[in-house]
């Protein structure tokens, strides 16, 4: 039978499916073009749009919406459907209950209706065959209504207040008709262009197209993907097994749940629907979202572990009081360190600095990153305040702050085996050059950093400006931000000299983050701002202005994104660089301070 010869087509495919390329052509009345098929909620009835000449050509007929019926296994020759063919019509969606079929047209709203740009337009199923304008258009141009089970439209349009050429936007049903129209925001719309979507009937999934955007394969038109989570919509995620060198646009999902079907670009100027599989293209976006996230609690005593394409903490591992920093995660383990000091706990987001809370600890623990389990636990001989730790092989290095040492200890037995003194006042932040093999201690109350050689022993000072504290080792370099001073040095290990030094950078620089490319990513605390610096000529390329004051940073390993400490907040906040709006702020432990990824 036809219709099950197709889904076995469809489903089984490793790649996308070209429909009208099937050999019984059952969406296809025969003209050059077809986008946008939708099905009714039983399967049973299809509606798509069709039209001749070249996709994008003036010279282009005007479309029009064909439907099908499935009646013992075979599927009737495609007709006009009873609305269509006198305008141009397009972006057909059946609602969830299967009562309306939701249009865009360019027919007159009246008889003194010259303003004949696309509106949306619905056409009962039902049995009444009523067709209805509806209250939600503007005098601008409107695509793609998609409604929900809640009854909710999300649409794309042209209309004025959005943020680029065309935005997504939702409008809730209220009294019977739609509410006033709210835009999705910045997770979802950029200042080029967001038009053709699907919206899963629980809102909880988006595909939408972008046009123009940095990302794109396509500038006319890519697939995106974004869905809900508790702190709001993810960063939308372009469908890289999806989008090709022509445009795709319009995604529909089959009643089904399995397939997505979408228009894509051919080759000669016309347009055809594919599909894929849509839970298997879901999985593996969501998958590769982000690494999980760690965040060191200060005065909650654990690190939070952070799934960002759910949103939200899926567990909490308990160290020992006020840790601050986390150690880089080596072989699936990370450090966290209990420094004693740390702000009074508060449940609720504060707007000013808690006063500190002091409690003597010295406590080590080892987590592994993967269950989340603590591997190891052990006080600290002769080192009181240890703020920071780096992990080399078997070896842990941890500041002694109170005591201006680094103590070295063994993470078989959790024992300290010795210690390399930094002969500095506020021995604070690590980081670790693995080319010299030279590990790097900022030294916030003597303006300096410490140089060590961990293989000879050999200890170096270098003065920098007051407040040393953030540190970062990239392309050889120690890159070292003075918080007090608003200046950045970068220092040469070998030669224990400062080769760069970046002034009135901004108020209170305090961590950085590199792995975005050519770029340097710096947390500013006083001045609420992200700076980005090029890592080859220093110079400063940006500035994101932020809500709140972030403590700490890190940045996406492959996507253009940041995630900040808001401590104050007892939340990380992901922020867009490319938009510099925040996107999302999830909820995490009680003032929340060093970040890093799993791996």
């Amino acid at each position: 039978m036809q219709s099950q010869f197709l889904l076995t087509i469809v489903l089984t495919a490793a790649s996308a499916h070209t429909v009208a390329d099937s050999p019984h052509r059952m969406f296809d009345a025969g003209l050059d073009n077809q986008a946008g098929l939708t099905f009714t909620p039983d399967g049973a009835t299809a509606y798509w749009v069709e039209w001749d000449g070249e996709w994008g050509s003036n010279a282009a007929s005007r479309r029009t919406i064909y439907v099908s019926t499935l009646d013992d296994g075979e599927w009737s020759v495609a007709e006009p459907a009873p609305f269509s063919g006198e305008f141009s019509d397009d972006d057909p969606f059946v609602s969830p209950d299967g009562q309306w079929l939701y249009f865009v047209s360019e027919r007159p709203a009246g008889d003194d209706d010259t303003n004949l740009d696309a509106d949306i337009w619905r056409f009962n199923l039902a049995g009444d065959e009523r067709l209805q304008h509806l209250n939600i258009n503007s005098d601008a141009a409107e695509f793609s209504p998609v409604v929900t089970s809640s009854g909710a439209l999300y649409f794309a349009s042209a209309r004025e207040g959005g943020f680029g050429q065309g935005d997504l936007y939702r409008a809730a049903v209220k009294g019977g008709k739609f509410a006033e129209a709210e835009n999705l925001g910045r997770a979802i719309n950029s200042s080029t262009g967001e038009w053709n979507l699907w919206v899963s009937a629980s809102e909880y999934d988006l595909v939408f197209e972008a046009s123009s955007r940095p990302t794109n394969v396509s500038v006319p038109g890519d697939l995106y993907y974004s869905w809900r989570t508790p702190a709001g919509w993810t960063a939308a995620i372009p469908l890289e097994g999806l989008n090709t060198r022509g445009s795709e646009l319009l995604p529909r999902l089959h009643p089904d749940g399995e397939t997505l079907y979408y228009t894509t670009a051919l080759s000669g100027g016309h347009a055809a629907v594919v599909a894929t599989n849509w839970k298997a293209l879901r999985a593996d976006t969501r998958n590769n979202y982000a690494p999980t996230l760690l965040v060191a609690n200060r005065s909650s005593h654990d690190v939070s572990f952070v799934d960002l394409a759910r949103g939200e903490v899926i567990a909490a591992t308990g160290t020992g009081e006020g840790p601050h920093l986390l150690s880089n995660a080596s072989n699936g383990r990370v450090l966290a360190t209990g420094y004693g000091e740390f702000p009074q706990p508060h449940d609720m987001p504060v707007d000013s600095r808690p006063p500190f809370v002091e409690s003597l600890n010295s406590r080590l623990t080892l987590i592994d990153v993967a269950t989340q389990f603590v591997l190891m636990e052990t006080t600290l001989d002769n080192c009181s305040k240890p703020h920071a730790s780096w992990i080399v092989a078997q070896k842990a290095y941890v500041t002694c702050e109170a005591e201006q040492r680094i103590a070295v200890v063994d993470l078989e037995t959790g024992r300290t085996t010795g210690y390399f003194e930094t002969r500095q006042q506020g021995s604070h932040v690590l980081a670790f050059e693995p080319e010299t093999r030279t590990l790097s201690v900022s030294n916030t109350d003597s303006g300096s950093v410490t140089l060590i050689d961990i293989d000879s022993g050999d200890t170096r000072v270098v003065p920098l400006a007051a407040g040393s504290e953030g540190s970062l080792a990239i392309d050889g370099w120690i890159w070292v931000a003075n918080a007090t001073d608003g200046s950045v040095s970068i220092v040469d290990p070998r030669s224990a000299s400062v080769v760069q030094q970046i002034d009135a950078v901004c108020n209170f620089p305090i961590a950085f983050s590199a792995e975005q490319k050519d770029e340097v990513w710096l947390a500013c605390f006083a001045s609420r701002e992200l700076v980005a610096i090029h890592r080859q000529s220093f110079a400063i390329k940006r500035r994101i202005k932020l809500a709140e004051p972030p403590l700490n940073l890190v940045t996406h390993p492959g996507r253009r994104l940041a995630y900040v400490s808001f401590t104050r907040q007892n939340a990380v906040a992901e922020v867009d660089l490319e938009s510099g709006e925040e996107l999302r702020r999830i909820r995490v432990g009680i003032e929340p301070d060093g970040l890093r990824w799993e791996n």
